[in-house]
């Protein structure tokens, strides 16, 4: 399947140039202050808050809201702000990013209500009064794992299976530092699952691709770089950084394989965050009807059910629940349980002695000398 960014923007751009800068900010464009807003970020978000921020500063809300941007790997930025990174928005790659943040004390504990606090959208709401389209907290938008080839798709790469064969190279961050890495790894493994093979043969099959990855750059933004430089012949990618290189005119080809994982990216306001009203402000715009019309604009997928609906329709679908897998799919206490399970730097094993029952990858990255 292939996706078609112009006509995602022409669809978007429809909707956008009817919808106020202002919805969804309600009140709080009365107490705009002007203040310096601190917006941390994982890597391939960079052009996304460009124009969102932009967006902001044209409303009232946003008069004479300064910004600083800081932009690189998500685990990196994580530990960045735990060391002094100045922050007063974060959106980050994945949940244990912010947590890690949470846990030196510098993210309020129950973050993931902000978006109820802030900016009046409760996830939780079902039937008509559904706001968004899955019903996970905090996060701002959604994508998808896609597989990148060359035009033309010289190596014929249609699913998960074809990146294990024979002199097959795949470009995949490195999970040690990239949140990207980890989300393409879980939709390589719960893609098995999906085929319905045991868990055991998931990870023989996780193994192996990891013995394909011959380039691992330390974020998204560069692995992509890295791919379009030349290097490998597949690239494991979020849908909408690689929609974002198609728009700048990059010589790359989106594959959307059959069974993909849902990536649901996090925002949350810092301590500091919480008592600057401009930075709560531009929280509530980035989950406002506008702010996520942008979002969509930029290739990420609009968690805004009214957005998703209204200029959704290019984002490739998937013919049920099974093959689209979320972090609860694969465990029911999500990245509490997983993120230990595949990513944890301590390796530990069953009684059996086979396979890893902790640190799954990183027991494969080593064995493949990574």
């Amino acid at each position: 399947m292939k996706t078609n960014r112009r006509s995602l923007a022409l669809r978007v751009s429809a909707l956008l140039a009817i919808v106020s800068p202002m919805a969804g900010l309600g009140a709080t464009a009365a107490h705009a202050s002007g203040q310096t807003v601190n917006v941390v970020g994982y890597s391939i978000v960079r052009n996304a808050f460009t124009a969102l921020e932009t967006a902001f500063k044209a409303t009232p809300a946003g008069a004479n809201v300064t910004f600083t941007n800081s932009f690189g790997a998500s685990g990196t930025q994580a530990t960045n702000v735990v060391n002094g990174q100045p922050a007063d928005v974060v959106n980050l790659s994945l949940e244990p990013d912010v947590t890690t943040i949470a846990k030196a004390g510098l993210i309020a504990n129950n973050w993931k209500t902000q978006s109820v606090r802030y900016a009046q959208v409760n996830p939780t709401y079902t039937g008509a009064r559904q706001q968004t389209v899955y019903s996970t907290p905090g996060i701002v938008t959604d994508s998808i794992v896609v597989l990148v080839v060359r035009p033309g798709n010289p190596k014929n790469i249609k699913d998960w299976s074809d990146l294990v064969k024979p002199g097959v190279t795949v470009v995949n961050p490195d999970p040690r530092s990239s949140g990207s890495a980890k989300w393409n790894l879980l939709a390589a493994y719960s893609a098995q699952l999906s085929a319905g093979k045991t868990s055991a043969k998931a990870q023989d099959f996780l193994g192996t691709l990891i013995s394909h990855i011959t380039v691992q750059p330390t974020s998204g933004s560069l692995a992509l770089a890295s791919f379009i430089a030349g290097n490998g012949d597949v690239l494991l990618s979020y849908e909408d950084d690689a929609l974002s290189a198609i728009a700048a005119g990059k010589a790359i080809q989106i594959v959307t394989p059959p069974t993909s994982f849902l990536i649901e990216n996090p925002l949350a306001l810092t301590k500091t965050g919480e008592t600057n009203q401009s930075a709560k402000d531009f929280y509530s715009f980035l989950y406002s009807t506008a702010g996520q019309t942008i979002w969509a604009q930029q290739g990420y997928r609009p968690v805004l059910k009214s957005v998703a609906n209204s200029g959704n329709s290019s984002f490739p679908k998937f013919k049920s629940a099974k093959s689209l897998y979320t972090i609860n799919t694969l465990n029911k206490q999500g990245w509490a349980v997983v993120d230990s399970q595949f990513f944890s730097s301590t390796v530990t094993f069953g009684s059996d002695k086979k396979r890893p029952t902790a640190g799954i990858v990183t027991y494969y990255l080593q064995k493949a000398g990574h």
